[in-house]
């Protein structure tokens, strides 16, 4: 892949420079945030060699280059540019503020919940393990390694409360080590551990005249989350009022009294019955509905993705596997169903196409659906040709049906496909092995009898649909179409440099005739070349003898390497103080690789408007 090239391709089609708010890149994508959504092509995109996939999400515009590319694309992207890098976690705070409501909610959730799911799947993993053990007889589960070994399982959700109060305190802006704290106060060694509650609440002690229980919050999800919104609230009100030299004592010491004491009496509480309110009301549901839920869920996840508004899940799966009474995750087994199901339909796609770009894209995003990684086949196949995105969707409920009919459960969070078999808890492992079966399989064959329309390959398309034209230029300038060899300048008119067309402007404004690259600005400003996306070698220049002006009448507002979008303003002019100096304003518009391309063709006689077609390039 030439990176570079690459790069140089993508920038004018995403609007170029200017429209560029900031960009990053994570391990597969590049990840922009536009000033203008609508100016990214991204049909054009797609088309490009090396992109495999490009879309718009939760306020990022993002382009699928693949991993072990992704960065090296970036840094030809960002280099040389004023081009606003920025963090994944920076970008996607200023991304947030493009979204709608429910996505800034489930945003939120997925900033907060994302960084912990190393150590919830970690347990989860090890938790799995352990019952494999003890089920098969290969530790004893009265044993000094198992106990110590259950420990280590259950640490996470035991102090889940500390793990989301630190990561939720960088989301709200609030101090993590306040928020820390104030975890570590809900789970306090000396409050009954909520996990034994069922036992009943032992003790009580009265605060401001509430009988308030003594129990912890271990392994709950909302008392914290809301604990740590309300701390943000507080220690910026604190802030405000208390005086800088007393700061560093006071708003701390004061946040933590307050924020406990409020946590106690009403938050706690509070969060604790709408917490085990969803995750018994989902319980109930999947309960009731059985495989009809795990058909709905399993079919329309996918689709969900695309909102992005499957990130608020986490919180609720989360939930699911802290609470003792349920103590497993019965959603992630309905997901994992939709992630297999989506490469079952793009390894139907990679038999059935003809695109030799989308057989290449199709494979490895099949294999990656099998590994728990879903983007390239959803945007780069699936949702582009449609038909396989809906089969998909056929496949990911048939699967989500059979692994609820078979009550499949999983320890952690986040990990489906493949990996995602060490989660799988009791004796349904193999039904979960069946159920991706059923769904990769089901979306292969819904795919193979739907079908899909494709485009023809993207080369093809530019010159065969398009009898043989490569590009074709726009005018640069409003003004009369001068034929080249009626210019005043042998030079010109002889073709000797290459051919094309004069353009007698009317007004100073001088735009690009093309998307592409600049690739000269002349010292004295009067003439400027642009490479076009297409390879197409453009000379503008503005004038007859002007150079003798040293510049001035001239203001030129891009500089070499620059990249520009058909249509950007790259210079003024001076009409009047040309003609001043005796000389004339006419502007040669020249191809100057004439000798790569078999026809240079006029297509505009009399006056043109800016923007309208004045040359054809063709092989």
């Amino acid at each position: 892949m030439d990176y570079k090239k690459l790069a140089m391709e993508i920038l004018p089609l995403i609007g170029g420079e200017k429209n560029i708010e900031s960009a990053t890149h994570c391990a597969t994508r590049l990840r922009f945030v536009l000033k203008d959504d609508n100016l990214a092509k991204t049909k054009d995109l797609e088309d490009l060699d090396g992109v495999k996939g490009a879309f718009l999400s939760s306020g990022q515009f993002q382009v699928i280059i693949g991993q072990g590319s992704v960065n090296k694309v970036y840094a030809e992207l960002v280099k040389g540019t004023s081009i606003q890098q920025a963090s994944v976690s920076d970008q996607k705070k200023v991304a947030m503020k493009k979204m709608n409501p429910l996505q800034r909610f489930a945003r939120m959730l997925s900033n907060i919940f994302v960084p912990i799911i190393p150590a919830i799947v970690a347990s989860g993993l090890l938790m799995g393990v352990l019952g494999m053990c003890t089920k098969f007889g290969w530790l004893d589960g009265k044993s000094g390694m198992f106990q110590l070994l259950d420990m280590f399982s259950n640490a996470a959700f035991v102090f889940l409360p500390v793990l989301i109060a630190f990561s939720a305190a960088k989301e709200f802006g609030a101090n993590p080590y306040l928020a820390a704290a104030l975890g570590g106060i809900l789970i306090h060694p000396n409050l009954q551990n909520a996990w034994n509650v069922g036992t009943g609440i032992e003790k009580y002690i009265n605060i401001f005249g509430f009988n308030v229980g003594m129990v912890g919050y271990q392994g709950t999800v909302l008392p914290i989350l809301i604990a740590v919104w309300v701390m943000s609230y507080i220690e910026k009100g604190l802030r405000k009022i208390v005086p800088n030299v007393l700061d560093i004592l006071l708003t701390p010491f004061l946040t933590l009294m307050i924020t406990g004491f409020f946590s106690f009496l009403i938050i706690g509480p509070l969060g604790r019955f709408l917490g085990d309110g969803i995750s018994f009301g989902l319980q109930s549901l999947y309960n009731t509905a059985g495989p009809v839920a795990g058909l709905i869920f399993g079919g329309l996840y996918s689709t969900i993705v695309i909102t992005g508004v499957h990130h608020s899940f986490h919180a609720v799966e989360a939930g699911l596997i802290a609470n003792k009474a349920i103590g497993v995750n019965f959603l992630l087994p309905i997901w994992a169903m939709a992630n297999v199901a989506q490469g079952g339909a793009a390894l139907a796609v990679y038999f059935k196409t003809k695109n030799e770009k989308m057989k290449a894209i199709a494979m490895p995003a099949s294999v990656s659906c099998l590994l728990g990684i879903t983007e390239a086949a959803i945007f780069g196949v699936n949702l582009k040709l449609v038909r396989p995105f809906i089969a998909a969707a056929i496949g990911g409920a048939l699967g989500g049906g059979y692994v609820t009919l078979m009550k499949v459960g999983m320890s952690g969070i986040g990990v489906t496909g493949i990996p995602g078999i060490a989660l799988v808890t009791g004796s349904t492992m193999i039904h979960y092995i069946i159920g991706m079966a059923i769904a990769f399989v089901g979306a292969f064959i819904a795919t193979s009898i739907l079908g899909f329309k494709e485009e023809v390959e993207a080369k093809e398309k530019k010159v065969d649909l398009k009898e043989g034209i490569v590009e074709v230029i726009k005018s640069p300038m409003n003004g009369d179409i001068i034929d080249l060899k009626d210019v005043p300048d042998s030079t010109f008119s002889s073709g000797v440099i290459g051919k094309g067309v004069a353009v007698n402007p009317k007004d100073g404004k001088v735009v690009s005739p093309v998307s592409g690259t600049v690739s000269a600005v002349f010292d004295t400003k009067h003439a400027i070349a642009i490479t076009s996306t297409k390879g197409v070698e453009i000379l503008i220049h503005i004038g007859i003898d002007t150079v003798k002006l040293n510049g001035e009448g001239f203001t030129v507002h891009v500089e070499n390497g620059d990249i520009v979008r058909e249509g950007d303003l790259i210079a003024d002019i001076d009409i009047e103080f040309i003609k001043k100096n005796n000389l004339s304003p006419i502007t040669p518009i020249i191809v100057a690789n004439t000798d790569d391309y078999s026809a240079i063709n006029v297509i505009k006689e009399g006056t043109t408007i800016g923007q309208e077609g004045i040359i054809e390039v063709r092989v």
